[in-house]
């Protein structure tokens, strides 16, 4: 009975204060909406600076005339090499091809041969893709005989090292900051409903009713109030989404939007939310009014 009491309890805090109950409500939804958005921001920084550096890879440029066996002992002595995952062979007519849908054909009709040499892509395993570990390797690349010369993106990899790291840092401080700026306004706003009803707190506190007695109806609220507020955002988003990646179908990076795990992440971290702020602000009132 008492389980039941406190269930109406918290439902008639929502017709006595329904507009600080909408704000709270309101507030909830564009805090999960903003912290949804930058969070997806970061995880897609995140697959974006390792889709870059996925694409690194050395290109071993050989010279003319290379015979298959000779080029069967070059395979094996680079891989012999540490941090090697892959090594692809590009022969002269292959470059031609590459060069021909990238640049044209103009570009090669002037020359009454095929100037482009056969090369080596290697790929190699994430933990090698950095600067000093390619350069180490290039090195060892370029002391073998066959090979005219070695190249790799440096620009790129240079970027993604010293530019990445940076801004993932300051995008993981932005994040914490808009996590406790959430909790704050809508504890803030919650307190507003609080405040609206501090005569109901009184009565309950001249019928000898404990803290926690009084407590519960509002973390009820806070539950109800959180909930609904992920709910909403939920919505915003998809509706944001569903417009957001009708521009960008056709990109070759793929966007991770909402996916089963954010969803839940969302309503739970709504429903900690609304009951935080609920519990925040009761527990402040409290230590003043009894």
């Amino acid at each position: 009975m008492k389980i039941v009491y406190l269930f109406k309890e918290a439902l008639r805090g929502f017709s006595s204060a329904k507009l600080s109950t909408i704000a709270s409500i309101i507030t909830i939804m564009l805090s999960l909406v903003l912290m949804a958005v930058y969070f997806l921001f970061t995880i897609n920084s995140n697959k974006l600076v390792k889709n870059l550096r996925d694409k690194v890879e050395i290109e071993a440029f050989l010279n003319d005339g290379i015979k298959t066996e000779e080029l069967n002992a070059l395979k094996d002595k680079i891989r012999a090499i540490g941090g090697v995952k892959s090594i692809n062979y590009i022969s002269k007519e292959e470059a031609a091809k590459i060069f021909e849908a990238e640049f044209g054909k103009g570009m090669l009709e002037i020359y009454d041969y095929n100037p482009l040499p056969a090369s080596l892509k290697i790929n190699l395993y994430d933990e090698y893709k950095t600067l000093e570990r390619i350069n180490k390797i290039k090195m060892q690349l370029s002391a073998i005989p066959q090979v005219s010369d070695v190249q790799f993106p440096a620009k790129n990899l240079e970027l993604i090292e010293t530019k990445a790291s940076g801004f993932l840092l300051i995008n993981l401080v932005i994040m914490i900051i808009i996590t406790i700026s959430s909790i704050f306004l809508v504890s803030n706003t919650i307190r507003l409903i609080i405040n609206s009803r501090s005569r109901i707190i009184e009565t309950f506190k001249l019928l000898g009713g404990t803290k926690s007695f009084i407590m519960i109806p509002f973390l009820i609220e806070g539950f109800i109030q959180g909930l609904l507020g992920s709910l909403a955002s939920l919505a915003a988003l998809f509706l944001f989404f569903s417009y957001f990646t009708s521009k960008f179908e056709s990109s070759d990076f793929k966007i991770e939007l909402l996916g089963t795990d954010l969803i839940v992440y969302i309503v739970i971290i709504g429903i900690l939310l609304g009951i935080a702020g609920s519990y925040f602000s009761v527990k402040k009132y409290l230590k003043f009014q009894i």
